[in-house]
């Protein structure tokens, strides 16, 4: 593709598009005012970023921060899974279609993506962050370096009471071309204009699934029976809902589901690195589980078994919507009153 085509596939993305990137929405009020761009052409002036998750390192597909939201979008990119790089945007009745998305790409070998301070807003129920970035890709025509702004989006997840789930998601953006690496790492600091100037903390720091942190991670087996329990710890159980695959023959209507945790208080969670097996484009993982459940009467249950996860690899997956790594399957039983934690979840998954 040439430098004039790369103009010409901007242009179409535009004429589909136009989003605004900068200060979050106040509660009650609108977008404020800023420069206007495509989120595909974010992808087709530049497809490109992520010096966070590049195709040699780890699969990321975390949302569980708005930052690690455009670094798994880059790692998308970077991997050439376009699919699920478009599943990061947020629906909307002017983001183009996955085709011309997808093609906005054609001509990206790789990427990386370097973040500035990311700031935030809420209002009436809703989580805005704006996140400046510089981006730097290599294509058939040359290296490129642009900067610009996202804004990253989330609906209150404890009002999110009925499934589907909506995670954080990207909202809008504007990428700009800019003369080198050097310019485009200069501009974070202003690029956002004032919108990042107040910090928007999100969930508090650690490592346990406790309800004080939000974690909805899907970069791998452990992370999402972490993130699931998170959920549950949270009472967002439509989120936790979300983290089974549809159609899996265990899972029940939501509302039974929901009601089988009425009576929990909290959940203390342990897991171990299971086994994973890998055919025909699909992959499978299997994770020792031991949950310790804290009832509201006081009492205390100790549940192990098995969960089964699956992954149709995001390489092939080429029609919307992208379906992420998901629950398949349980299999969970309580245990005897005064049973060794760390025998069951060597035994859990036999």
């Amino acid at each position: 593709m040439t430098i004039q085509r790369i103009g010409a596939v901007v242009a179409i993305l535009v004429a589909f598009l136009t989003v605004a990137c900068g200060a979050a929405p106040q509660a009650g009020g609108s977008p404020s005012p800023t420069p206007t761009a495509s989120p595909t052409q974010t992808a087709a002036a530049q497809p490109t970023v992520v010096p966070t998750p590049s195709p040699a390192s780890a699969y990321l597909d975390d949302r569980g921060n708005p930052d690690v939201v455009i670094r798994s979008y880059y790692d998308a990119i970077g991997r050439h899974q376009y699919l699920r790089a478009f599943g990061y945007w947020e629906p909307s009745a002017t983001l183009p279609s996955f085709d011309v998305f997808d093609k906005g790409f054609a001509d990206t070998t790789s990427v990386q993506v370097e973040l500035g301070t990311v700031g935030g807003s809420p209002g009436a129920g809703q989580l805005y962050w704006s996140i400046p970035a510089a981006v730097f890709s290599t294509t058939t025509a040359g290296a490129q370096s642009f900067v610009g702004c996202y804004t990253v989006h989330l609906a209150r997840p404890e009002i999110q009471t009925d499934p589907p789930f909506k995670p954080m998601a990207i909202q809008t953006g504007q990428l700009s071309s800019v003369a080198s690496a050097a310019a485009a790492r200069s501009a974070l600091a202003t690029v956002c204009g004032s919108a990042n100037s107040t910090p928007l903390p999100w969930g508090a720091p650690g490592t346990g699934i406790d309800a004080a942190r939000y974690l909805d991670d899907r970069s791998g087996a452990e992370e999402l029976i972490r993130s699931y329990y998170n959920a549950v710890n949270r009472k967002e159980y439509a989120r936790a809902y979300g983290y089974w695959e549809a159609g899996a023959p265990q899972l029940s209507a939501f509302a039974p589901f929901a009601a089988g945790y009425a009576s929990t208080k909290s959940v203390a969670l342990l897991t171990k690195p299971g086994t994973s097996d890998v055919g025909a484009g699909q992959t499978y993982y299997r994770v020792p589980t031991v949950v310790t459940a804290s009832n509201a009467d006081g009492s205390t249950t100790i549940f192990a078994g098995c969960y089964t996860l699956h992954l149709a690899s995001p390489n092939a997956q080429a029609t919307p919507p992208f379906r992420p790594l998901g629950i398949q399957s349980a299999r969970i039983a309580q245990a005897a009153g005064g049973s060794n934690t760390s025998d069951l979840l060597s035994s859990a998954c036999p």
